[in-house]
């Protein structure tokens, strides 16, 4: 405790802050570079509290003990960690990791170099408070911060906010986003006027997708691979980004959002790509017919098939997909695949290339229809999977190499059969190998754009003589272009030519685009004016903090 001279204040008792020092000066650090978000009024109100000069020495073990429930609590509010609401939804998702993949989690969650600052910190406070007033610095550094806006609102114009207007093209990535004069005018209120405007808009946007086809049309495949844990900078980071897979592919969406980070959610949006983007919530609230794909395939006479490389149950994954978007098709991924990795909750994961050639013996012995759409979901690349007979996760990269590598092989053995399909790989979100500034490394719980930009890819078997390097659409889309690239393919009966029906360029020309929103049940993430802003649990909406 700092050194008190009493004769000098009289009969008033100061008794400085103390330790409390360093959980002050420890939040001033974090919160300047953007780990937390201070709430001044309720740190202002905790140091008056702890300020208080209690003689009695019980009422002084008692306010010590208030003071650090209230500074823990206060502390976890103002991080960027899930909140109570977060957890308590997905408590028996939870309860369903295993042992040893929640003790990974927590040791991997460990920051030593923040822990080694900490320490740095209680032991310079340590040698200098005999020396130092140390609390009187911390009080006027509080001060600065709560009169600093004042100061900024003193010495700075106002600017009226920028109006919200939504586009009138179809084709747009509307609404649109108007550049203010001066970017403090960009608000909460700004932005949440513009969310509630891309809300709208999005309800009303529909595909390009045929009522029906005509009898002279080829037939051909259509494949959704539908990949758990794989996004762009999961690649990047991974140093994936030439394997040489990737090249084969005819087209590559590069800024392409999955919309959200957790598989149940993503594939859902998935299967209702035919209309716009809604909200978390509404993915929850009904089916909507008119949106799925895999109906709308199976109106045009469309067999359709699912496989997984799993059973479907954790998080009751396919019985959700059955009643919110209305999947038909029966699981024939039943076989008694070869086990390749055990899931974070124990559950055996099948080879992905065994359940790929299942795939290619059964459909190409299916006489009934020359039609047929697959939705594939994969999990071998999911957080936490092992090797058999290992209890230590497999690293992401090792997984990926060898995904990838299934994958070409697959597509080189289909190219091979002569057979007429459309493979479309749509990732569900990314594994979140680095993390950011916010969210720990391989936490999903925030659905930051680093997570739900994923690389959907497009393939075309059995057409010749298309481009030899991937056509790259660079525009922000989501599951409305990829649904309408599927409907151009079936109107334009794309396979009724050797080399497509049209040009290729033509094929992906003008797909409608998306604004990047990302959300989960507890976070909206979304790019306004090229930044990042963030809103968590109905709150407001704050800047998303950058790495540096």
């Amino acid at each position: 405790m700092d050194n008190v001279n009493q004769g000098s204040v009289g009969k008033f008792f100061f008794k400085g802050l103390g330790l409390w020092n360093v959980y002050f000066i420890l939040k001033f650090a974090l919160a300047h570079y953007e780990y937390l978000t201070l709430n001044l009024l309720y740190n202002g109100l905790l140091l008056l509290f702890i300020l208080l000069p209690f003689r009695n020495r019980v009422l002084s073990l008692l306010q010590t003990g208030v003071a650090i429930v209230a500074a823990f609590a206060l502390v976890y509010s103002e991080s960027w960690l899930p909140g109570p609401d977060s957890i308590i939804s997905n408590a028996q998702n939870i309860a369903g990791f295993s042992a040893a993949y929640i003790a990974q989690l927590a040791v991997d969650f460990v920051n030593i170099k923040m822990l080694a600052w900490g320490a740095a910190v209680v032991l310079l406070y340590c040698l200098v408070k005999d020396w130092v007033r140390i609390s009187v610095f911390t009080l006027v550094y509080f001060l600065c911060l709560v009169f600093q806006p004042y100061y900024v609102a003193w010495r700075t114009q106002p600017v009226a906010p920028a109006a919200v207007q939504v586009a009138d093209n179809s084709q747009a990535a509307a609404p649109q986003q108007v550049t203010p004069a001066d970017p403090s005018a960009i608000t909460s209120e700004t932005i949440d006027r513009w969310y509630t405007a891309f809300l709208d808009y999005e309800k009303d946007r529909r595909a390009e997708f045929p009522q029906g086809l005509s009898a002279n049309d080829t037939p051909f495949e259509i494949i959704l691979m539908n990949i758990c844990s794989l996004s762009n900078d999961d690649l990047i980071a991974s140093d994936l980004m030439n394997h040489p897979v990737l090249s084969e592919f005819n087209i590559r969406f590069d800024h392409f959002n999955s919309a959200t980070s957790y598989s149940g959610p993503a594939t859902l949006r998935l299967l209702n790509a035919v209309c716009g983007q809604v909200n978390h919530d509404a993915l929850y609230d009904g089916r909507r017919p008119e949106c799925e794909i895999m109906n709308r395939l199976d109106q045009l006479g469309y067999r359709q098939h699912l496989y997984l490389d799993h059973k479907g149950q954790y998080d009751n994954y396919l019985q959700t997909l059955r009643d919110k978007a209305g999947l038909m098709a029966p699981l024939e991924s039943t076989a008694k695949y070869p086990v390749r990795y055990m899931a974070f909750d124990d559950e055996e994961i099948a080879d992905d290339l065994a359940v790929l050639r299942d795939w290619q013996r059964k459909t190409a012995k299916d006489k009934t229809s020359e039609r047929h759409v697959t939705l594939f979901n994969f999990i071998a690349l999911h957080d936490g999977n092992r090797l058999p007979r290992h209890s230590r996760w497999e690293e992401f990269k090792p997984r990926a190499i060898r995904f990838l590598d299934d994958l070409q092989t697959f597509m080189h053995e289909l190219e091979r059969s002569g057979r007429k399909v459309m493979l479309i790989v749509v990732p569900e979100h990314g594994a979140a190998v680095r993390g950011d500034r916010i969210q720990a490394p391989r936490l999903r719980d925030i659905p930051s754009m680093r997570i739900t930009e994923v690389p959907l890819m497009v393939k075309f078997f059995g057409i010749k003589d298309l481009p030899a390097e991937p056509i790259h659409v660079t525009g922000h889309t989501s599951y409305m272009a990829m649904s309408t690239l599927i409907g151009r393919a079936l109107a334009l009966n794309y396979f009724g030519a050797d080399g497509g029906s049209v040009p290729l360029e033509e094929l992906v020309r003008d797909l409608p685009e998306t604004n990047p929103v990302s959300e989960n049940g507890q976070s909206v993430v979304l790019t306004y004016r090229d930044n990042d802003y963030i809103r968590q649990k109905g709150g407001e909406w704050r800047p998303y903090p950058k790495e540096r």
